[in-house]
């Protein structure tokens, strides 16, 4: 009974299509944050650059909801050790809530300014990790479309988020450099004021060929 039960347990957080696994937003155990307000999107999927990404949680959410990276936190992607993991994306858009008016020499550069670090740590069975961080920047500007990617790490702007006014949406992808390689953790941090996430990061897709337990796509 104790293995049937924890075996339950391990196919809630996903569900999956192929070799993509989406985290879900059934509960509030990941995505615990509240998002923007009121809007959320219309469809329950959205997909971008051939990646899906699940975006709306139950009807009764006032909000998308973010991944709970609050009080300078590491968020613990919830996959059992030893898994083989090729690639994990991520839809992110900004907190105007937290801007440079709480730090005295950045405010020179106006409190409707942002500049982000969106980190992931690859966390092997052996003992080694791989870091691979983007640039994300929130801002009330139109910055038009961009791209940047360093090694393994790529963000892109998708333009304007359609569920929230005067802010951007970002695609980001974090590419295993060692993706044979049987993992302990996959950890998660952004940048802070305080103890306060600068990001919103409403959305976690990843990619393996490892079989695990979860529930199919149910539909849109």
């Amino acid at each position: 009974m104790i293995l049937i039960i924890a075996g339950t347990g391990w196919a809630q957080p996903w569900e999956k299509q192929g070799d993509y696994y989406y985290l879900t937003k059934n509960t509030r155990d990941y995505f615990s944050l509240p998002g923007a307000g009121p809007n959320k999107f219309a469809a329950k999927y959205l997909k971008y650059n051939g990646v899906d990404f699940l975006a709306r949680g139950p009807v009764e959410w006032p909000d998308y909801g973010r991944l709970n990276l609050e009080k300078n936190k590491l968020f613990a992607v919830p996959v059992k050790p030893g898994l083989k993991v090729e690639s994990v994306y991520l839809l992110a858009g900004g907190n105007y809530s937290n801007s440079y008016e709480h730090d005295p020499l950045m405010r020179l550069y106006g409190d409707k300014y942002f500049y982000a670090t969106l980190s992931l740590i690859f966390v092997y069975a052996d003992g080694s990790y791989q870091e691979e961080s983007v640039p994300v920047f929130w801002d009330w500007f139109k910055l038009g479309p961009g791209e940047w990617s360093s090694q393994s790490a790529r963000i892109k702007s998708l333009g304007e988020n359609p569920v929230r006014p005067n802010c951007w949406m970002f695609w980001i992808a974090f590419l295993n450099p060692k993706p044979l390689a049987p993992l302990k953790d996959i950890l998660i941090m952004d940048s802070w004021v305080g103890d306060r996430p600068f990001s919103d990061v409403f959305a976690l897709t990843l990619k393996s060929a490892d079989v695990m337990d979860a529930l199919p796509r149910r539909g849109d």
